[in-house]
């Protein structure tokens, strides 16, 4: 049974008008009250049950799941009907568009920088295929839609949304995110690591503030800062070996508010990346022994606060070998690479701590018809042309794993 099969000539269409009131209505993190009401909508035209009380923001749709899906025997209980989540994240970042797209975001400063307007609409598009397939007696496994808020946030919206329950009855687990790295229409696959792990730092710094001409009777909170980003840099390249993937950026420093003040103040933000538990003690120690000495050596104090987390994020190898088996049916050998791993984080990977799962990437990039840039970045044009082939990998999915499971 191949994905096609369940898609329309309108569906294409479809998924693109999705698209565009999704962009339009860009909103951040754990209130999206528009972005739900759309999404609500569309499963109410499916006909498909749906939920919110996973988390704010957040709707379930259930797909095959009979009369009381709410009520779901969970994983390993008598009744338990083998169940596949598809997941897309919904929220936008706190970025000024400036794409040019007809369809550009109502809310200033806020726009789907990362593509997850894409995400949910390719999410949708399958939806509708799989009502069909379900209606053809081709869809014997249950599907679970999973539409998250807050995947770019501190409090992340996988997180929330496991924790409320939303893996219970869940067997495996598939999210995919745009790219503009490649081709439009490339799956990009791999097994193992995937993407890196991240820890965000908060970093305040506290001296004394004096005049600019008197610095020795102050403590420059500022120089604090400086001296503390050296030192880090520092470590970074001293004390963690090459082969050892990690990365440590200062991405803000903000002091002072006038040019003959010594600054009293000082406050950092700290992004780090890294795929392994050693490596990640090593520098969440080091960043707080380093901004505690810097602040002491000029008589001050730090104060270090964690910010946004996410773990590695690990393909399951099954999983992985089933969305790539469904890759082949739906498009060309040129279009299937496996890659290597990435320094981008991802909240996908606190579902992988839970239940196997497999995350893959989608080009939607065509620099000759203006689709170029890269995501979180306001210029950034994604051909919608990839759309079609992100809702039919899902529905692939879906039916293979019917017939493998039928086959058991």
């Amino acid at each position: 049974m191949n994905a096609a099969d369940f898609f329309t000539e309108s569906d294409d269409r479809h998924i693109r008008e999705l698209r565009h009131e999704l962009h339009r209505h860009a909103e951040l993190e754990l209130e999206l009250p528009e972005t739900v009401a759309i999404v609500e909508a569309e499963l109410d035209r499916l006909m498909i049950p749906h939920t919110g009380k996973y988390a704010p923001s957040s709707v379930v749709g259930y797909l095959h799941y009979g009369d009381d899906p709410e009520n779901a025997p969970k994983v390993g209980e008598e009744g338990h009907v083998y169940t596949v989540a598809f997941r897309a994240d919904m929220d936008a970042l706190p970025i000024e568009e400036e794409s040019g797209v007809p369809f550009a975001s109502i809310h200033k400063g806020v726009m789907h920088a990362c593509g997850h307007d894409t995400h949910t609409a390719m999410l949708l598009g399958a939806a509708g295929a799989l009502c069909r397939a379900e209606g053809a007696g081709a869809l014997g496994v249950r599907i679970k839609l999973i539409f998250q808020p807050n995947e770019e946030g501190e409090d992340t919206g996988s997180q929330i949304m496991i924790d409320n329950g939303v893996l219970d009855d869940v067997d495996i687990i598939y999210g995919q995110h745009i790219s503009m790295d490649e081709p439009t229409g490339t799956v990009m696959w791999i097994k193992g690591p995937a993407m890196a792990a991240c820890r965000t730092y908060n970093v305040t710094f506290h001296g004394k503030a004096t005049h600019a001409t008197a610095p020795e009777d102050g403590h420059d909170a500022l120089m604090m800062a400086v001296k503390a980003i050296g030192d880090i840099y520092f470590m970074n390249a001293r004390e963690i070996g090459p082969f050892r993937p990690h990365i440590i950026s200062v991405g803000a420093l903000h002091a002072g508010n006038a040019h003959n003040i010594i600054a009293e103040k000082a406050e950092m933000k700290i992004s780090t990346r890294f795929y392994t538990d050693d490596v990640f003690e090593i520098i969440d120690r080091r960043i707080r022994e380093i901004c505690a000495n810097a602040a002491a050596e000029l008589s001050g104090t730090a104060d270090v606060e964690d910010g946004a987390s996410a773990y590695a994020v690990i393909n399951d190898p099954y999983v992985t070998d089933l969305a790539v088996r469904a890759a082949e049916k739906i498009t060309t050998p040129e279009f299937i690479k496996e890659t290597g791993m990435i320094m981008g984080s991802e909240d996908f990977s606190c579902y992988q701590r839970v239940r196997p799962g497999a995350f893959f990437h989608l080009g939607a990039a065509d620099p000759a018809r203006g689709f170029t840039g890269q995501v979180h970045n306001g210029k950034v044009r994604i051909d919608e042309d990839a759309f079609l082939t992100g809702s039919k990998l899902f529905v692939q999915i879906a039916l293979d794993v019917t017939e493998e499971r039928r086959g058991d």
